[in-house]
């Protein structure tokens, strides 16, 4: 679709925020821009999409300020330059680059702070990585080594895990289509698929959650491997694995090498499962309902690189995975941390929700603890206090008290 100009994308801004300016005198302000938060919006390019309360409310105040034209976007004066890398650091950068074609962009920082030219604060690494792109100071690529990626097979099940995403079909959630995508770990010993499912996003959030899932099913595997970009800049995964004595293994993102074995299942997927144009259901709950079908007859089915089951090479060979003892508690290992504001009204927006934070000041930010799988309850603070998600209607009836 073509792209709005800016006097539509204002006419749009503004019906969003003009139930702010004629609101009811018993709603506040804040109740008003959290009621508009929970809403989707269609945008003249037909994507749909919604709006933090702290986003409303600049444009609910430039529009007081300024009118329909001070809810446009101003174009940034300093498109396509750098003003903020030092020319001490870029003189540095296209001597280095002239003498070690070879050398990657790490290796040349690296380089600059040995030689005291930076001090890895200002300018910032993405600053200096997109001055590198611009400049076109990045490695040549046909200067690389390439290595050949070798078969390979481990011989118990949990030596070694791997997990990707495929993208689904479509369904309908609340009368509006939504792409699915497919999550799976593999094992490579076996192909025996240890845990998968459809989902509506691909995140970090729904590998952390199917990796403990099986972790409580099988126990510890020796190596999870994963290719997936969002997980690949993970902190918190790479903190689960480490405190449980798992091995993470990734690749940078656009570079699969070593995954032929769940591609290969993807393939199967796609042949056997997701076959034709039409979805094998209409929902996320009957999506999943029969894919779960359709792999444990694929468990059963003879595998034509195994010569056997996937189910028979699972029972008749040894698992090294390490089981969990009772008394270990792993989900504080998978708690997951964003850094949030603090509203007005003491509370705290994470995944389109809002949890009070009593003891928090307005206008500050607070770290924010959350289970990805569960969200209805979080932690705040480097105390762990408590959040539960805000109660309107209790909050109503507590203020006429």
């Amino acid at each position: 679709m073509p792209t709005p100009d800016l006097a539509e994308l204002a006419v749009w801004r503004y019906g969003i925020i003009s139930i702010l300016l004629h609101r009811n005198e018993e709603e506040t302000l804040e109740e008003a821009l959290l009621r508009l938060a929970d809403r989707q919006y269609r945008k003249p390019d037909g994507r749909f999409v919604s709006y933090s309360p702290e986003t409303l409310r600049k444009w609910f105040y430039r529009y007081r300020n300024g009118g329909l034209p001070a809810l446009n976007d101003t174009p940034r004066k300093d498109t396509g330059t750098h003003g903020s890398v030092p020319k001490t650091i870029s003189d540095r950068l296209f001597e280095l680059r002239s003498k070690h074609p070879r050398w990657p962009l790490s290796r040349m920082l690296g380089e600059l702070i040995r030689e005291n030219l930076w001090d890895m604060k200002s300018p910032a690494r993405s600053t200096l990585y997109r001055f590198s792109q611009t400049a076109n100071l990045h490695r040549d690529p046909h200067l690389s080594v390439h290595i050949p990626a070798r078969p390979f097979e481990y011989e118990f099940f949990g030596q070694l895990w791997m997990a990707d995403f495929l993208h689904g079909p479509k369904i309908r959630e609340k009368g509006n289509k939504r792409k699915t995508y497919l999550h799976a770990i593999i094992d490579d010993a076996t192909r025996y698929i240890v845990h998968t499912g459809f989902f509506t996003s691909e995140s970090t959030e729904i590998m952390m959650t199917e990796l403990m899932a099986s972790i409580r099913t099988h126990g510890k595997p020796i190596r999870f491997y994963t290719d997936n970009g969002a997980c690949y800049a993970s902190k918190h995964l790479k903190f689960a694995c480490a405190n449980l004595g798992i091995h993470l293994i990734h690749t940078p993102p656009g570079k699969p090498r070593g995954r032929g074995k769940v591609e290969r299942f993807f393939r199967s997927v796609r042949d056997q499962f997701l076959d034709g144009e039409n979805s094998p259901a209409h929902t996320l709950e009957g999506l999943n309902k029969a894919f779960r079908e359709w792999v444990s007859s694929y468990h059963k089915r003879i595998h034509s690189s195994l010569g056997v089951s996937p189910l028979q090479k699972r029972l008749s060979h040894q698992s090294v995975c390490n089981p969990l003892p009772e008394a270990v508690e792993i989900e504080p290992l998978f708690r997951m941390k964003r850094r949030c504001k603090v509203y007005l009204n003491n509370t705290v927006r994470l995944k389109r929700r809002s949890y009070e934070v009593i003891d928090a000041l307005p206008g500050q930010r607070v770290d924010v603890w959350f289970m990805p799988w569960n969200l209805d309850m979080v932690w705040y603070g480097p105390e762990m206090k408590p959040a539960k998600p805000v109660d309107l209607n209790q909050n109503a009836h507590r203020r006429r008290r």
